[in-house]
């Protein structure tokens, strides 16, 4: 299986290529440049690989939350490619791509992402490793950082930029971290990871019918959080 992964939620633009089980994997800083530079360097990765695009099975994609440019352009790119080629697309929370991070790269079974959605605002995902992937034990959601859900007691870690704000949340989860982790970038390699297993579990879909994720929904339809 040949699978693609794009993933531009933040400023660097994490691109990678799963080949019959082997990983190749790009991450570039590239501040606001995604636009400019993503198609360049997708050629690259596919090229240097030797694999042509219309060899690919799947395009899995950082869906959000996350930057709202950036999720539209890897949006818009994904959309192109996978229908060009006609292939489906699998798009995977930014917050779960980070937590199969850090249990990759770390072994934590028990994970907090927080990341700063705007001033006292995080974009929150609390997730468990369950047979080497992580799942959510709550659907991904922007909270102020002083009210953030209650945790059950256990080994919590917590990443994220919004960690800068430790004491407000840890008061408000109830659960102390054991260790806290600020600079968190999604990377391609778990992309591919939460990609696969999704694509495995039926969840692949037409890439026209793709989506990003803004969660910034659910503070409009917030009581007393609209315009009057």
């Amino acid at each position: 299986m040949k699978v693609l992964a794009i993933e531009t939620s933040t400023t660097a633009c994490s691109l990678g290529l799963r080949i019959d089980g082997e990983t190749v994997e790009q991450t570039t800083q590239l501040g606001r440049n995604h636009s400019r530079e993503i198609l360049p360097l997708i050629s690259g990765l596919l090229a240097e690989t030797a694999i042509d695009l219309r060899s690919l099975d799947l395009i899995v994609y950082g869906k959000g939350p996350g930057s709202f440019t950036g999720l539209r352009i890897a949006l818009g790119v994904v959309q192109g490619l996978a229908y060009g080629v006609g292939i489906p697309v699998v798009g995977i929370s930014t917050l779960a791509c980070c937590a199969q991070g850090r249990y990759r790269m770390f072994g934590d079974e028990q994970i907090v992402v927080a990341q700063t959605a705007r001033l006292t605002e995080v974009f929150f995902g609390a997730y468990e490793v369950n047979q080497g992937f992580v799942e959510p034990i709550l659907a991904d959601t922007i909270f102020e950082a002083a009210q953030v859900p209650e945790l059950a007691a256990g080994s919590w870690v917590g990443i994220g930029s919004a960690w800068q704000l430790r004491e407000t949340m840890e008061a408000a989860l109830c659960v102390k971290m054991a260790d806290v982790q600020l600079e968190v970038f999604p990377r391609a390699h778990d992309l591919l990871d939460l990609g696969i297993v999704g694509y495995e579990s039926g969840e692949a879909i037409s890439p026209m019918l793709a989506t990003p994720e803004y969660l910034r929904e659910q503070v409009a339809n917030k009581p007393g959080s609209g315009t009057k």
